[in-house]
């Protein structure tokens, strides 16, 4: 039956888990080492500066109390390395220093660097640690000579605020708002313009260089108006193509410089390779996503070249019929336990054989207009959809074409060739495949019905004369841990599959949703509160409540089924936030009868931290006083909600 997708959570568990102790086991050698007389990799400094700015560091990993006490410290710091900023920004504890700090420090600070930088770009870009400063040296030129206000562009839901200190306290909050002397946001703008051009004029040197590859492609978002932050002491990585802020106020050079980067490689004879190579494939994938804001037609062309030139290509004998990045997912991906048949992957456009040429392609289709992404389609996917979803390399590929298609017609063509692999997919742990085409189902309103029955035939609970209502009934069940009948009719667990919850949402969204709002209210209450009171859980009664296509009397019978245990949502955490919905879009009568509810257990819900808060906003001791008073709150409250919205219409 379906194998349980842990295998893949454990994995990234453990990624996150090994970032997470990369910055602690950094902190740690660096005092190991300083002790037994090594004051950090790359230049040699003496112990007295390696302990002075291992100190800083030590200061910087424990926050400040305002932006006020950092920057006097930036200041400071860097006061002491007047005259040497290059041969100190090339020790590895200085470099992190640094890169945490110069955003913080007064405009003749930071032009000091700019100029000791200026003078030494060549052996700056090709050094390990000092490349990092001159990378952050550019993101704060940027911040202070952009104009205009960022528009954040992101696809990654914003279910947790960040941290106080990881926003106040951040370098584009200060250099953003600010006011710097017109003077120095144009010895800014300079500095980002000289270092730019540098690195356009030496392409050749540098396109290859670990180092100075990351500062060119920090050049080409720049002048293209896209911050994307680097941050020193993040535990997560930078974010993609969807991830950054683009700010429009960059002047005309800037975005004739950037697409001239994008001109001068479409021409080199080695662009054909780019792809192959893990440098120059995240090059390519950055002035792809630069060109969809400097010049979209340049993107036609170039993503055009491409496609063309270097994806629709296969592998020949000398490039190995099998690549390097196949045989290490047959080491990490057992085909048997997966039950993968990735030996047809050999026969594929050699785009799909190799890990930094499938990332970029997936840049390309998060970039690329209609058109452009209407050839990539016919091009490389048309035909070969079914092997690529089932493909541990590929099959993030499948998601993002997905995720982006506008054209129904294409999306037709591929909904015919997954929708009989829909079992095969969850079995082998692929669920993202069968979400992004729900969610395509979705958006493009079509096949929708046809989907739903695609999903019950492949979770084992067909409708039907010939099958019983019972098992019928276990679709939700089913959808909700992506598991067969067989398997969900004994299994009691907790567990909420992410992309199950996620599919449920979009099903309820659908234009009829009847049968799977039938299949949740006709689920026993015991199991709904259960899944309610989970985090992946509770985004499905957020669905069932906001969704325009599902009736009031569906929603009052789910707020009369979950009566009697209005208590045991309110004690939990997401339960607690399932409790508050369904308050909000019940009626008075239905209001009483949950609020008397907690009333009648009082000391069991203000037991719980959640349960104090719903006590508090539903204001339960109110009620206990007197139910007339109570009421006559609850019309006042939404009267004044009634006018604040008219208030807002009327503006």
């Amino acid at each position: 039956m379906f194998s349980n997708s842990g295998s893949n959570d454990k994995q990234s568990i453990v990624k996150k888990q090994r970032r997470k102790n990369k910055k602690s086991r950094f902190h740690k050698n660096a005092q190991g080492f300083g002790k037994k007389g090594i004051y950090g990799r790359g230049t040699k400094i003496d112990e007295e500066q390696f302990f002075y700015f291992f100190n800083i560091l030590d200061t910087m990993k424990g926050g400040f109390e305002n932006v006020e006490e950092k920057v006097t410290m930036a200041n400071n710091v860097l006061a002491q390395t007047e005259d040497q900023e290059v041969r100190l920004a090339s020790n590895q504890v200085v470099s992190r220093v640094l890169e945490s700090l110069l955003g913080f420090v007064e405009p003749d600070r930071l032009e000091s660097y700019f100029q000791a930088f200026a003078d030494n770009f060549r052996p700056i870009c090709s050094d390990s640690f000092a490349s990092h400063v001159l990378q952050k040296l550019i993101e704060i030129a940027f911040l202070r000579s952009a104009d205009g206000q960022g528009v954040n562009v992101s696809e990654q839901p914003a279910n947790k605020k960040p941290k106080l200190s990881n926003e106040q306290f951040s370098d584009e909050p200060y250099n953003r708002n600010n006011l710097f002397p017109e003077d120095h946001k144009r010895s800014c703008s300079c500095f980002v313009l000289k270092a730019s051009k540098f690195l356009l004029n030496n392409l050749e040197d540098f396109a290859w260089d670990s180092c100075a590859n990351h500062i060119i492609r920090t050049c080409i978002l720049s002048l293209a108006g896209i911050y994307r932050p680097k941050e020193v002491f993040s535990k997560t990585k930078a974010g993609g193509a969807s991830d950054h802020k683009i700010y429009s106020g960059v002047p005309t050079e800037w975005r004739e410089t950037c697409i001239e980067f994008a001109q001068r490689l479409k021409m080199w004879p080695q662009f054909l390779d780019f792809p192959y190579d893990e440098h120059c494939s995240a090059l390519i994938g950055t002035i792809c996503i630069a060109l969809k804001v400097a010049d979209k037609r340049m993107l036609l062309r170039f993503g055009k070249q491409l496609l063309m030139d270097a994806f629709l290509r296969f592998e020949t004998q000398e490039d190995n019929n099998e690549s390097e990045d196949t045989e290490l997912l047959n080491e990490v991906f057992d085909e048997k336990e997966h039950e993968v048949e990735i030996k047809d992957i050999g026969k594929m456009p050699k785009v799909f054989q190799h890990q930094s040429s499938v990332v970029l392609l997936e840049t390309l289709l998060t970039v690329a207009g209609p058109k452009l992404r209407s050839q990539i389609y016919s091009i490389l996917f048309a035909g070969r959809i079914s092997i690529l979803a089932q493909n541990p390399l590929t099959n993030f590929s499948v998601q993002k074409l997905l995720n982006h298609i506008a054209e129904k017609e294409n999306f037709e063509s591929i909904f015919q060739e997954l929708k009989e692999d829909i079992e095969n997919l969850l079995k082998i742990g692929h669920t993202g495949v069968v979400k992004a085409l729900t969610s395509a189902c979705l958006r493009l309103q079509i096949k929708q019905a046809q989907m739903i029955n695609a999903l019950q035939i492949a979770l084992h609970v067909p409708s039907g004369a010939s099958v019983s209502k019972e098992k019928t009934k276990f679709f939700f069940p089913c959808l909700v841990k992506l598991k067969p009948y067989e398997i969900v009719k004994d299994d009691r667990s907790l567990f909420v599959h992410l992309h199950g919850s996620m599919i449920i949402q979009d099903l309820l969204q659908f234009n009829k949703p009847i049968f799977i709002v039938n299949c949740i209210i006709e689920t026993p209450v015991e199991q709904l509160v259960a899944i309610f009171s989970t985090p992946n859980g509770s985004y499905i009664a957020d669905a069932f409540f906001h969704s325009k296509f599902i009736g009031e009397k569906s929603r009052e019978k789910l707020v009369r089924i979950l009566e009697g245990s209005y208590v045991d949502l309110a004690v939990s955490k997401s339960g607690s936030r399932v409790l508050e919905i369904c308050f909000a879009k019940a009626q008075d009568n239905q209001k009483i009868v949950i609020v008397k509810e907690l009333a009648e257990k009082a000391n069991m819900v203000k037991g719980s931290q959640f349960g104090q808060v719903v006590y508090s906003k539903l204001r339960v001791d109110t009620y206990r006083i007197s139910v007339n008073q109570w009421k006559n709150g609850l019309h006042q409250n939404e009267s004044k909600a009634q006018q604040l919205f008219k208030d807002l219409i009327n503006k």
